[in-house]
C-alpha cells in the first residue's frame, strides 16, 4: 500500500511540474548558395505564466560577414518584460539593444543611446516566430531593431515580415512548426532551415 501511495504522489508531482515547466528546442542551419554558413539554436521555456526565449546564431561567411547573435526575451502573462540582443562581429562591429518594460512604456537602449517606446504592451516578438505560427498577427515587435514591423499572411503556411529599406523575410510553417526562413541580405538570399 505504501509503495502504491508513493507512486501516486510521484505521478501527481510529475504531472504538476510538467504542466508548470515546458520547453521547446529547435536547431537550424543557415545556408547560402547551397553551403552551410552557420547555425541557429532556439530555446523556449515555459514556467507557469513566465516564458523565456533564447536564440543563439553563428554565421561565418568570410570575407563578406561573420558574427554571433545572442537574443534573450522574457514574457510574463503574455506580455514582454525584457529583451536583450547582443551582436558580436569583427572588431568594432559589436552592437547591443535592450528593451525593458517601464510602467506603461518601454525603454530601449541601443548601443548606449536611450529612447522610449510609448506602447502599453508588447504581446508578440519576432523571436516567438521560432515557436508558434503567427495566425492573425499583423504587427510584431523586433527585438533586434527595437521597433514594430508588419507581418503579412501569404497563405499555405507562409508569412512575410517587412523590414526597413524594403527588405522582406519569409517564414514557412508546416503543421504549425517553423521549417524555413528566407532571409534578405545585401549579398543575396540566405535560408535558415530546421534540422531538428
Amino acid at each position: 500500500m505504501r509503495g502504491f501511495t508513493l507512486t501516486c504522489i510521484f505521478i501527481t508531482l510529475f504531472t504538476f511540474t510538467s504542466g508548470l515547466l515546458y520547453g521547446q528546442n529547435h536547431e537550424y542551419e543557415v545556408r547560402y548558395a547551397n553551403h552551410v554558413i552557420g547555425n541557429v539554436s532556439a530555446h523556449c521555456k515555459l514556467n507557469g505564466t513566465a516564458k523565456n526565449i533564447s536564440i543563439q546564431s553563428k554565421v561565418d561567411m568570410r570575407p563578406l560577414t561573420r558574427f554571433n547573435l545572442d537574443i534573450s526575451c522574457e514574457f510574463d502573462n503574455s506580455i514582454m518584460i525584457r529583451s536583450k540582443v547582443i551582436r558580436t562581429g569583427k572588431e568594432g562591429d559589436n552592437k547591443s539593444i535592450i528593451t525593458q518594460r517601464d510602467g506603461k512604456n518601454y525603454s530601449i537602449i541601443h548601443n548606449g543611446e536611450k529612447s522610449m517606446l510609448n506602447n502599453t504592451e508588447i504581446v508578440h516578438s519576432v523571436s516567438e516566430l521560432y515557436f508558434m505560427e503567427p495566425h492573425q498577427i499583423s504587427r510584431i515587435y523586433s527585438e533586434t531593431l527595437g521597433a514594430f514591423l508588419t507581418l503579412k499572411t501569404l497563405g499555405n503556411g507562409l508569412y512575410e515580415l517587412n523590414l526597413p529599406e524594403g527588405k522582406k523575410n519569409v517564414y514557412k510553417y508546416e503543421k504549425g512548426v517553423l521549417v524555413q526562413v528566407e532571409v534578405s541580405q545585401p549579398f543575396g538570399k540566405a535560408f535558415i532551415v530546421r534540422v531538428t
